[in-house]
């Protein structure tokens, strides 16, 4: 079965941005008849090295018909969250995890039952379409083998109708199957549902919500690359503490896998990054992420390493994070302030992971990027970094060179509008 919802986060690996905008197209239908940070980022918060996790809000509407026959066009938010692989390998099999979604409409929608007398309604989704560009499949309607259905929706005159997808637990998407190279990007194409609104008098009235992106469809995007084998991406347990996005906008965390050079030997870290980003660039104009801050994680097979040669503490100064755009400019922007990031003098213990704020309060800048003429999309990527380190407070610095994460790292790839 390729679509799964359970009272526990699903398990098993990343966006960019598409498992939640299914879930937000189906709270839709069924809203129609149902009531239902500016600082450093969190150690508890960031992600584990190669996990994307997300909070989206999608525009999107809805033609809702009776008897066939359109009545009238519903323009709405939808506000979903779920987890993803920040990367893939070629034929990879990945899903879409730990999935949720809401959707509030206004007043207006709810002040209109009382006419007809409508207090209940069944709502049954029948499509709920995710597409991935250049995956098999290259689309998954979730909901085709096992329809969304919930019986008896409380319809509440005058209230607002915040409805949430599944009704209890997360959903899982997948397996798609990535291609040999180049990236994926996850969107949101499509969701049906029918709805029977109930009157007290005992007659009912069909209806159906044909729902589609009212902007751009495309939620995240994964780049592909890299030796064939991986096992699947299926990944369980990440965090997901994001406060509500705007419309249009993305609201996450992404920690990248990156290897560095310390003294002429390799050493494996993450280095996350967290904001507010908008989902489309302007042509014409040009955007910026808000609320931006990262994190240095070194995970404990590293620390265990430094352990080895002796080592009880590390500090230093991360001196660059590049982040690199195409079809915008600038084309490349280190958002590392001059003079540095400090990094306080941290204890190495065995088999403990190290997870250090960048910078330990406040926020970073990041953009503005203005899409390059005549683009069609404009993509932010994560690029070089580099440090100083010191080991045990002892005099001096060693520099630490990271080259950009291979296959690419994708914080934002939007459409130009």
């Amino acid at each position: 079965m390729r679509f799964r919802h359970s009272a526990a986060p699903g398990s098993g690996g990343r966006p960019r941005r598409g498992l939640a905008a299914f879930a937000g197209a189906a709270a839709l239908a069924l809203a129609l008849v149902q009531a239902p940070a500016a600082h450093a980022l969190p150690p508890q918060d960031v992600p584990g090295i190669g996990v994307d996790t997300g909070r989206f809000k999608l525009p999107i509407g809805c033609t809702i018909a009776l008897a066939g026959l359109p009545v009238f066009y519903l323009p709405t938010d939808v506000d979903v969250q779920g987890v993803a692989p920040v990367q893939l390998g070629p034929g990879q099999e990945f899903w879409l995890t730990q999935g949720s979604g809401s959707i509030t409409f206004p007043e207006w929608l709810t002040a209109l039952a009382p006419i007809l007398g409508i207090t209940r309604a069944d709502a049954r989704v029948t499509d709920l379409t995710i597409g991935a560009s250049d995956s098999t499949p290259s689309a998954i309607n979730i909901a085709e083998d096992e329809p969304f259905e919930i019986k008896d929706i409380p319809v509440e005159a005058g209230k607002p109708l915040k409805v949430g997808l599944p009704l209890s637990g997360t959903f899982d998407v997948g397996p798609y199957k990535a291609p040999d190279g180049g990236k994926v990007t996850l969107a949101f194409d499509h969701a049906f549902a029918e709805v029977d609104l109930k009157s007290q008098a005992g007659f009912s009235l069909p209806i159906t919500a044909d729902c589609k992106p009212s902007a751009g469809n495309a939620l995240l995007t994964i780049g592909v690359g890299g030796a064939p084998g991986r096992p699947p991406a299926k990944i369980s347990g990440a965090p997901l503490n994001f406060p509500e996005p705007k419309s249009n906008e993305l609201v996450g965390i992404i920690n990248a896998p990156y290897r560095c050079t310390l003294g002429g030997e390799p050493l494996d870290v993450g280095i996350a990054v967290g904001a507010r980003i908008p989902l489309v660039a302007r042509r014409g104009g040009s955007f910026s992420f808000t609320e931006a801050s990262g994190a240095l994680v070194i995970p404990a097979g590293t620390v265990n390493r430094l352990v080895d040669k002796g080592y009880g503490s590390v500090s230093g100064t991360v001196t660059a994070l590049n982040l690199e755009v195409e079809g915008g400019t600038p084309a490349r922007q280190n958002v590392i302030p001059a003079g540095g990031i400090a990094i306080p003098r941290t204890p190495l213990v065995r088999d403990g992971q190290i997870t250090v704020p960048l910078p330990g309060t406040g926020t970073l800048t990041a953009g503005p990027f203005t899409p390059s003429s005549g683009a069609e999309s404009v993509s932010v990527g994560l690029g070089s970094a580099a440090a100083e380190l010191s080991f045990d407070g002892a005099p001096g610095a060693a520099p630490a060179t990271c080259d950009a994460p291979s296959p690419k790292v994708y914080l934002v790839d939007n459409p130009v509008t």
